[in-house]
């Protein structure tokens, strides 16, 4: 339901672009930012749309898991969301001599697969115009390479001039400001102004640290290294709110903002839970590919939040938090930093400096921190409180609360007896939220919520467990220890005792986390006291001895909970890798043929010689789907 007025306003943007023509191709110059604005913003910014909600409504939402009253007055509506592409024309002439030079100096070879251009791009912007036409005050970015002025010419305050391509079929100073028809205003960004510093959590940089990261990571020509710069896209132009994808990717049919993000329920994660990524630290899986950063990245999740194997990422359009987004660089800041110095992927294999995959990352980390609230919450909060200890007592009042009886040193359960699932589309009505399934698979995409967090945390990402069994001695212990000690252990040191305790938990009520919440007797605040808003986080590195406890602890945690809330969900989804003109015919025909299909990845993985005949093919294909023109496109 979109309500005017009360979506985010963007303040007004910077002049519209002027191109500048070399020969017959035009470019977007720029001037390079000093190095001094190209240092991190270390600020953790808020969630706006739940600032919007007060706290008596997000208590009862988080702990009853229902939306009613008090929150029928408050002000939530349809998701604002902005896509953001990341796009190379590989064609590019001066992109092509910049890129020779630098494999031609560091003495590495890459697949050009990597910057092939077959003008996907214009029909992934055309397919979003149709998919997304229901979508409130939405912008769209295209994060663009940038190669130098071939004059040299320097500003007057001498900062390097640099031209930003473009593609050459979009009229990019009508574009800038939007259509008369309601087709969102088009966005370029370059990597050169995109690229900031960031360092471990707490470390001071210096502008001259900064100019010397740029001088070892500019030019990229590594995806990974731009995508692990999008936590710095500029809040003030782009929403809170993001959907993420790369020029082949496409949205093959209507998909309603809650097919991606709701204040509710948090962002939506299209995963797959049956292939598991384990951590790995060697650096010896191909650098070339994902699989390097992968097991990177989940090398550094289970060193912060515990062992475990996490589950991959559609490689499709990816909804994404800013500054979830932006939180994530700052708490793993030093390895964002190294990133870039793989100027191709891949190419700088030094341990400790491997490339992180961002998106990867940026989904399990909600997810863990999410698990990490819960336990907080549950230990810290509750039992824990202004004294800070949990005593022999209070274990055994925990071990009752999970369900076990005195003298019983093992508890089993089976499968908790939840209405979540059942109660998001009652829920979304009730808020004035357009639901994800449809009536209708064929005119508008099907998007099931086969997991919302709501329901805890559950190892099997796809549902709760069918058998829960907690050993007293292991996971509850019978010694009085700190809260902040036995929270620490159950995250991360013993992560197994940490989930069936949250899964046990589960089982006091059929709907909300009520049971995770201290109670609020236990604030030291009075009623009218306000909460700040900021921060609403706990340290981004967990310290070894307890930070103070919230004056307010249970709406700090439920402040908390809703800050990392999210989905893990299903639409109709076709990856089809592009080996040969054969197997592309034979895909395109499977995505026709599949009328709910919504969203589809055509990854190029041809040999060289085919590239001609795949142009040809895409094109007909591509054509025949979308044939009518973006309205600033020549």
């Amino acid at each position: 339901m979109h309500i005017p007025g009360l979506h985010e306003v963007k303040p007004p943007s910077p002049e519209p672009p002027v191109p500048q023509r070399i020969s017959t191709v035009v470019y977007d110059p720029f001037v390079q930012p000093p190095a001094a604005q190209s240092i991190v913003n270390t600020t953790v910014r808020p969630i706006k749309a739940h600032n919007a909600l007060s706290d008596e409504c997000l208590d009862k939402w988080v702990a009853k898991g229902l939306w009613g009253e008090p929150c029928r007055h408050s002000m939530v509506q349809d998701t604002q969301i902005d896509l953001v592409y990341v796009w190379v024309n590989g064609s590019d002439t001066l992109h092509q001599e910049a890129r020779k030079e630098l494999l031609a100096a560091t003495h590495y070879k890459t697949k050009e697969a990597r910057f092939r251009e077959h003008d996907e791009l214009r029909y992934s912007l055309r397919a979003a115009r149709n998919a997304t036409a229901s979508w409130p005050n939405s912008t769209w970015h295209i994060i663009t390479a940038d190669v130098p002025e071939p004059s040299a010419n320097y500003s007057a305050s001498g900062q390097k001039r640099r031209l930003g391509l473009v593609p050459q079929w979009l009229d990019i100073a009508c574009a800038y400001q939007g259509a008369d028809n309601g087709q969102p205003p088009i966005r370029l960004q370059h990597d050169a102004q995109l690229f900031h510093l960031t360092g471990k959590p707490g470390a001071a940089l210096r502008p001259a640290d900064a100019e010397d990261w740029l001088t070892k990571i500019l030019p990229s020509f590594n995806s990974h290294a731009v995508e692990s710069q999008l936590p710095h896209l500029d809040p003030e132009i782009v929403s809170e709110s993001i959907v993420a994808l790369n020029d082949d990717q496409f949205m093959l049919l209507s998909l309603p903002p809650s097919a991606f993000h709701t204040t509710l329920y948090g962002q939506v994660f299209r995963v797959d839970s049956s292939l598991l990524v384990a951590g790995d630290p060697s650096g010896s899986a191909d650098g070339g590919g994902e699989w390097r950063s992968l097991g990177w990245s989940a090398h550094l999740l289970n060193e912060r939040f515990g062992m475990r194997k996490r589950p991959y990422m559609h490689h499709n359009a990816r909804a994404l938090s800013l500054p979830l987004l932006h939180e994530l660089s700052l708490a793993f800041g030093s390895y964002f930093a190294a990133t870039p110095l793989s100027q191709f992927r891949g190419s700088h294999n030094v341990a400790d400096e491997l490339e992180v995959n961002t998106i990867f990352m940026a989904t399990q980390y909600v997810i863990e921190r999410h698990r990490e609230a819960l336990l907080w919450s549950w230990i810290v909060a509750k039992w824990g409180g202004a004294s800070g200890m949990i005593d022999r007592e209070q274990k055994e009042r925990m071990w009752r609360e999970l369900g076990g009886g005195e003298g019983n040193s093992t508890l089993t359960l089976g499968k908790a007896d939840r209405t979540t699932a059942d109660d998001v589309e009652m829920n979304m009505l009730m808020a004035g939220l357009q639901p994800p399934r449809s009536f209708d698979e064929e005119r508008q995409a099907d998007t099931a919520y086969t997991w919302v967090s709501m329901d805890g945390y559950s190892p099997l990402f796809r549902t709760l467990p069918e058998k829960i069994v907690l050993d007293h001695t292991q996971c509850i212990g019978a010694q009085a220890e700190p809260a902040w000690d036995m929270f620490l252990r159950l995250l991360r040191d013993n992560p197994s005792c940490g989930d069936n305790i949250i899964s046990s938990l589960i089982h006091s009520s059929r709907s909300g986390l009520d049971v995770f919440l201290p109670g609020a007797s236990q604030t030291s605040a009075s009623a009218s006291d306000p909460l700040p808003f900021e921060p609403i986080i706990l340290p981004l590195e967990l310290p070894t001895r307890a930070p103070a406890l919230p004056r307010n602890p249970r709406t700090f945690a439920v402040r908390l909970l809703m800050r990392y809330a999210y989905v893990l969900g299903d639409s109709p989804t076709i990856f089809m890798p592009l080996k040969s003109i054969m197997q592309g015919e034979r895909g395109l025909k499977t995505a026709d043929a599949q009328k709910s299909v919504a969203l589809l990845c055509i990854n190029d993985d041809l040999k060289d010689g085919d590239q001609k005949a795949a142009n040809q093919m895409l094109k007909t294909w591509f054509q025949k789907r979308w044939p009518e023109k973006l309205q600033c496109e020549s």
